[in-house]
């Protein structure tokens, strides 16, 4: 039986993670929170534990031996730095570049194994975005992600998306930096729908590219209903986009209170251009809820890791471990019993 350390193992997506887990006794799983919860559990194989990673020496509270399952930002670099120091293998959740880039540099001259971008977005986002730029016509990628309200988020995904929208970025054209909603684009999230305003924002791209290549990937961030996503995007030109990053934990509380509307759904679209500036091919996955669909991804990476290659020491993606279909088939596996999925593809020219 093998150590699986869920860091974050009582919130929204971790809960999640170890009820997939509860069927795969071949895990001990360790449920790891920072305040510490009263959780019944009659599963045998999980075990939770209080502990604050952010303070001194939290490395050493864990199990040794394990792969590591990294859900929130709060982690500091330096334990996750700690543990793939001594060679175990961390998976990370986060869409916050520069968090991501603070996990790569920690995995610099380890033999451990740091995987980015393993969840839905990045994650499933990046299989359908690298899948598209295996295509040697491709120059521009522009991936839309859409979050429905049929719910309300868990602290730590809606935390993040008021502070994605403070986040500046650098512009893959021009390479200044620029403010998100600068620079919004209109998508297709399903070919029977109008276009849908989406908000340009910060978003990790390792993976996507193909080696060598210069693929210009920009991302963008939009909510169901269309109105919402109007609303912040007015709120962006009148630059209140910084405040809300700076008191995104204050409006996440508010926006817990507020009634649920919208449909409860995740929706990803990946289009590719050409150097003209057409479209050549697309992607459209819709799917269910956010938290069980990174859940769901996270479960087919640690499948496909523990059933394939040997590790890769250092940084690496998702798409070393993973191709689209093999995500899309365990989504399916998984997922089966919890809500229609669908991906459309439009064929990629001769």
């Amino acid at each position: 039986m093998g150590n699986l350390v869920i860091l974050g193992g009582s919130g929204d997506v971790g809960s999640r993670l170890v009820r997939l887990l509860s069927d795969h006794q071949e895990w001990k799983v360790w449920a790891v929170s920072r305040r510490s919860r009263a959780v019944e559990t009659t599963l045998k194989n999980v075990v939770y534990s209080a502990l604050d990673v952010a303070r001194p020496g939290a490395a050493k509270s864990l199990p040794e031996d394990a792969i590591v399952v990294n859900l929130p930002e709060a982690t500091p670099p330096e334990l996750v730095a700690e543990r793939l120091a001594r060679s175990e293998t961390v998976l990370d959740t986060s869409a916050t570049p520069r968090y991501v880039d603070a996990l790569i540099r920690a995995a610099a001259g380890t033999n451990g194994c740091l995987v980015t971008g393993v969840g839905m977005a990045p994650g499933l986002s990046t299989l359908m975005a690298a899948d598209l730029a295996s295509n040697e016509r491709v120059e521009t990628l522009r991936i839309g992600l859409e979050l429905g309200m049929g719910r309300h988020y868990g602290q730590a995904a809606a935390e993040w998306f008021f502070r994605a929208l403070g986040l500046p970025y650098d512009d893959p054209f021009t390479g200044r930096s620029v403010v998100p909603g600068e620079k919004p684009w209109r998508f297709n999230f399903t070919r029977n729908e109008a276009p849908r305003l989406a908000l340009d924002v910060a978003f990790p791209d390792e993976g996507i590219r193909p080696s060598g290549g210069e693929v210009r990937v920009h991302h963008y961030l939009a909510v169901d209903p269309p109105f919402v996503t109007r609303l912040f995007a007015v709120a962006q030109r009148l630059g209140l986009g910084r405040w809300m990053s700076e008191h995104s934990r204050r409006l996440t509380k508010l926006s817990l209170r507020l009634p649920q509307f919208g449909q409860l759904r995740t929706r990803v679209t990946a289009v590719a251009f050409d150097r003209e500036g057409q479209e050549i091919a697309s992607k459209l996955f819709e799917g269910g809820d956010q938290a069980d669909l990174t859940a769901a991804m996270i479960m087919v990476t640690l499948e496909a890791m523990r059933s394939g290659d040997a590790r890769q020491a250092g940084a690496n993606s998702i798409v070393d471990h993973l191709d689209l279909e093999q995500a899309l088939s365990g989504l399916r596996r998984h997922l089966a019993g919890i809500g229609p999925m669908c991906m459309n593809t439009r064929p990629k020219p001769n």
